[in-house]
């Protein structure tokens, strides 16, 4: 079985590639009380992917140290060629990344996937290591997949801070 994942792999790619870790609540979902609350989805029950877990380890991620990413859920509809991600990244109040960009070239790689991506049960485990020259602040992330339809897969957003030390 493929080990697929949208979003989260959206992030692992940006934390692993620059300073942009994970996430914090910022709206209300039906969602495994036991996930993660640094990141969290902000979609609704018509998106295609349903998430069911997201959990992090450690629960916090740490300047210089591993984070792992197992994440659980289901796609509702295939993920085909012409899949986009929107990704809005803040640091404190300013924006530091506006983009929008194909999933299947840019995303599905960094987790050894290739579109189509099949409907069905998905899983994920990801380790990210991330740079100890993680700026301190926080930071804010909202991420939303789009497929070549037009139908959202999923979205999420969330926050986190780093010490300034």
């Amino acid at each position: 079985m493929k080990l697929s994942i949208l979003v989260i792999a959206t992030f692992a790619s940006i934390a692993s590639a620059s300073f942009l870790p994970f996430f914090h609540n910022q709206q209300e979902q039906t969602y495994d009380p036991t996930s993660t609350d640094l990141i969290k989805p902000c979609g609704n029950d018509q998106d295609l992917l349903i998430i069911d877990d997201i959990t992090l380890t450690p629960k916090i991620p740490v300047k210089g140290q591993n984070l792992t990413i197992d994440f659980t859920g289901y796609l509702k509809k295939e993920v085909t060629e012409g899949t986009t991600v929107s990704i809005l990244v803040k640091y404190g109040v300013v924006q530091l990344i506006r983009k929008k960009f194909d999933f299947c070239s840019e995303v599905a790689p960094e987790v050894q996937e290739e579109c189509p991506i099949p409907a069905g049960p998905l899983t994920f485990h990801k380790d990210v290591a991330l740079p100890k020259e993680i700026p301190g602040g926080k930071y804010v992330v909202n991420a939303v997949i789009t497929s070549a339809e037009g139908e959202v897969v999923t979205c999420l957003i969330g926050q986190t801070s780093f010490p300034r030390k």
